[in-house]
């Protein structure tokens, strides 16, 4: 029986080593029902991103293959556990820094960052908690985080639906509107969303 720690490693390995999952292609063409899925959180983060767009210097926490990266300034950082993901997003996004870092072990220094991006991460995190306890720590007082996860939805059942979906995944979470609000327990909370039929929640988050 693994212990909690093990567990946490074993989820995250995973996303190290076993998924190829391409955001900027499945919301840039027709790959299914998760097209959908992906276009209206892009659009709904764009929009926030413009609202903050003076916010300085930029992260984007989990950023995947740059899906949203793409909108931040020139100069943005990039990070995410998958080295796959990594060489995407250079590709896609090359006029941003993109490196392999762990969310939960994030290698800067205290409030290096005016803007935190974050979406669709927190839900594949068994411990999300240590990942926005770092988030926190890294931005700078009065900075933003820009987020979003999945909420408790039936929607979320028919996941296996779609073609591109892992259905080996070994960990996927869906959160109450209560459940977001302490998570962010750490955050001044500004806003918290939901869109894309009900199924989705954004939301921004200030450091005090």
């Amino acid at each position: 029986m693994r212990t909690d720690n093990e567990y946490n490693e074993y989820v995250k390995d995973f996303y190290r080593k076993v998924e190829d999952y391409d955001w900027n292609d499945v919301a840039d063409n027709w790959r299914g029902l998760e097209s959908f899925v992906h276009r209206a959180r892009e659009r709904e983060i764009k929009k926030l991103i413009g609202v903050f767009s003076d916010k300085g210097r930029c992260l984007d926490v989990g950023c995947g293959t740059g899906l949203l990266l793409r909108h931040l300034s020139s100069g943005s950082i990039g990070v995410d556990i998958n080295p796959r993901h990594v060489e995407r997003a250079k590709a896609y996004v090359p006029g941003a820094q993109v490196m392999v870092q762990d969310a939960e072990k994030l290698q800067f220094d205290e409030e290096t960052f005016d803007m935190v991006i974050c979406t669709e991460v927190i839900e594949h995190l068994v411990r999300p908690d240590l990942a926005l306890e770092n988030i926190r720590r890294v931005l700078k007082r009065g900075g933003v985080l820009l987020g979003s996860t999945p909420k408790r939805s039936l929607l979320w059942r028919f996941r296996f639906l779609s073609s591109t979906h892992y259905h080996n995944e070994p960990f996927h979470n869906e959160y109450s509107e209560a459940e977001v609000t302490k998570l962010l327990s750490g955050y001044k909370i500004e806003m918290v969303r939901s869109v894309f039929y009900n199924s989705i929640y954004v939301f921004v988050a200030r450091k005090v």
